[in-house]
């Protein structure tokens, strides 16, 4: 598999506040050496810049931070934490503002991860994600019902694999976090879906999320088979039936609405309100509570 580009995340934008011939690459350059000018023009264009600029920036820091001199790194990635929460919400607009009727999922998750931890590698997440799917291309199964798949995958996944649900600790907030997942192997029903949908999207196979009360499932889909699992609980395999009736025991009287499946903003939307049950539990971390229903609030507006 050949790697990515930094291209493959997102194009190149123009700051606007510089020549509009030049490059970001270049614009971030020039900027990069005036981050030491404390006058508070000139930081709020250094600001102003990154923020429009929030998504590339983002997905793509170790890339412009390459060219730079320490000094000025280090000068960049002052700025970034300065205005860390707004690059993040504007991370989010942005790819509300892109998306083709629904968000990317990868891109929101990477997002999040950044916010979490400015100084993660995201490319390395990605890599990561390449990783497992190369290995279980490997070794998936030539024809036959695709339950076939779904059950070597979540064999390689759960079962003789890495990852479980983290029942013991669900509360902790690393749990929503697809770098905390993947380093860990820990993770709550909706994150782990997510690791096995972009795991699966990577191998072409058409999986979905169901957003259950109290639960979050995956469903295969491929117009003629159906068939619904459960991450958390190592790929555990429901009938409709069954999911049917755990939905009537919530009173949900048109299940099929919820069974047809959720968007990724309607995930995104779920992770934001997990990440908010967490933080507001923890007396620790008042400030990640707000900063989450800030996010939250982004989505909601969409």
């Amino acid at each position: 598999m050949s790697p990515r580009r930094k291209t493959d995340f997102l194009p190149f934008n123009d700051f606007d506040v510089m020549i509009s011939e030049l490059t970001l690459d270049k614009n971030l350059t020039g900027l990069a050496r005036l981050f030491d000018d404390e006058s508070p023009e000139m930081q709020k264009i250094l600001q102003d810049a990154l923020v429009e600029n929030a998504l590339e920036m983002v997905l793509n820091r170790s890339h412009y931070r390459e060219p730079l001199t320490r000094m000025e790194a280090d000068a960049l990635d002052q700025a970034l934490t300065r205005g860390h929460n707004k690059i993040v919400a504007n991370c989010y607009r942005q790819l509300l503002a892109e998306s083709d009727g629904d968000i990317d999922l990868e891109k929101s998750m990477l997002v999040l991860s950044y916010w979490n931890r400015q100084h993660v590698h995201l490319q390395e997440i990605s890599d990561g994600l390449d990783r497992i799917a190369d290995n279980l291309r490997d070794s998936l199964p030539e024809g036959g019902h695709p339950s076939r798949h779904l059950r070597h995958i979540s064999k390689k996944l759960f079962i003789n694999g890495h990852f479980c649900g983290n029942s013991k600790d669900y509360y902790n907030p690393d749990n929503s976090y697809l770098d905390k997942v993947l380093e860990t192997g820990l993770g709550i029903p909706i994150s782990l879906s997510i690791l096995y949908m972009l795991v699966c999207k990577r191998l072409d196979l058409p999986v979905f999320g169901v957003a259950m009360p109290a639960h979050f499932i995956l469903k295969y889909d491929d117009g003629e088979a159906e068939m619904f699992f459960d991450p958390f609980h190592d790929g555990k395999l429901y009938s409709r039936e069954s999911c049917v009736e755990y939905l009537y025991g919530f009173k949900i009287e048109e299940p099929d609405h919820i069974l047809n499946g959720c968007t990724n903003l309607d995930i995104m939307r779920r992770v934001f309100r997990n990440l908010s049950v967490a933080y507001g539990s923890n007396r620790l971390m008042p400030d990640k509570a707000y900063n989450v229903e800030e996010f939250l609030a982004v989505l909601e507006d969409a």
